[in-house]
């Protein structure tokens, strides 16, 4: 029995899907031709002639397998394609993993640059939030998001070179993904789709303020949690942006080298670290002080002379 199409834009990109994808509502644009294809059918066990096997997924130039055990087998080629074989998995798992590491892949083979992070469009730029998992970057990103700004991209930030050689953002899916403790401290009233993977406690938060196009990088805060009470926020310099940004804070880094993607991911990181002003940010361990950590970035923003609310709505997709 065939599956009905689900149309999305996602990083700049048409999307055509069969699977449902969790983080993000169908597109109304008429039929078109999509960038992104994905199917399902039966992908290979292994590739031909893989650059890199680490696992459970292995890549070489312009091809990438990901085995899921009890989910799905992924087979994503080109930048363009994504064969998708279920192995006992539903459409919530595996819309799950496309979203993620899939599809970060799949951006990678494009030759766009993959952070741990999530991000928000000011009045001067794209506002990088990074961090690893459980440091709090998606319940900053809400956080922000209750107070005026759209949102941009959460978990997986994607970023590229302008014509000029400046820093973009990539907007994302338009949902956040938030634990229930976040959702208590922020009193979030809008409604969830329920939870990301059954048995976690982590919830799909749609997210109405959304800018759906690309936004220049002005500036990017790195997420540390640290002992202590106290919220400070530092700035970086140059070498350290750029070490922390290249092994920390890239998303699926070990997917580059199978995919033959250092020298792009080099290019823009260089311009991140020269171009845009990179803070690292101190907070306690627990609680996470959702909303003392807002203020002092909001703080930081305008010390620099940023503004801090979202412009217009016409800005919002």
């Amino acid at each position: 029995m065939s599956r009905p199409l689900h149309r999305y834009a996602a990083y700049g990109l048409r999307v055509q899907s069969p699977i449902a994808l969790p983080f993000a509502p169908a597109s109304s644009t008429p039929d078109h031709e999509p960038d992104v294809t994905i199917r399902v059918g039966a992908a290979p066990p292994a590739l031909p002639a893989p650059m890199d096997k680490r696992g459970h997924w292995e890549s070489a130039p312009g091809a990438f397998l990901l085995n899921v055990d009890g989910v799905a087998r992924y087979l994503v080629t080109a930048g363009r394609d994504i064969l998708v074989e279920p192995r006992g998995g539903g459409d919530r798992d595996m819309g799950v993993f496309l979203a993620g590491s899939v599809f970060a892949a799949l951006l990678q083979q494009r030759g766009v640059v993959t952070f741990h992070a999530s991000a928000i469009e000011t009045g001067s730029g794209a506002v990088l939030f990074l961090g690893r998992s459980g440091d709090g970057k998606s319940s900053l990103l809400a956080a922000m998001v209750q107070r005026g700004h759209a949102m941009l991209a959460d978990d997986v930030a994607g970023v590229v070179l302008d014509r000029g050689g400046r820093p973009t953002a990539l907007s994302a899916f338009p949902c956040a993904r938030l634990w229930a403790d976040a959702l208590d401290e922020l009193g979030w009233q809008a409604p969830t789709r329920g939870r990301v993977r059954e048995g976690l406690e982590k919830y799909l938060a749609p997210v109405e303020r959304f800018r759906a196009t690309p936004l220049a990088v002005r500036a990017a805060y790195m997420l540390t949690p640290s002992p202590g009470s106290g919220i400070e926020v530092e700035p970086c310099t140059r070498p350290a942006a750029f070490e922390r940004l290249s092994s920390r804070y890239t998303y699926r880094k070990r997917y580059l080298s199978g995919l033959g993607q250092r020298p792009a991911h080099f290019r823009a990181v260089t311009a991140m670290a020269k171009q845009v002003p990179v803070f690292r940010v101190k907070r306690p361990v627990h609680p996470v002080q959702i909303n003392a950590l807002a203020d002092e970035i909001e703080r930081s923003l305008c010390e620099r002379g940023a503004e801090t609310v979202s412009p217009a709505a016409g800005a919002f997709g």
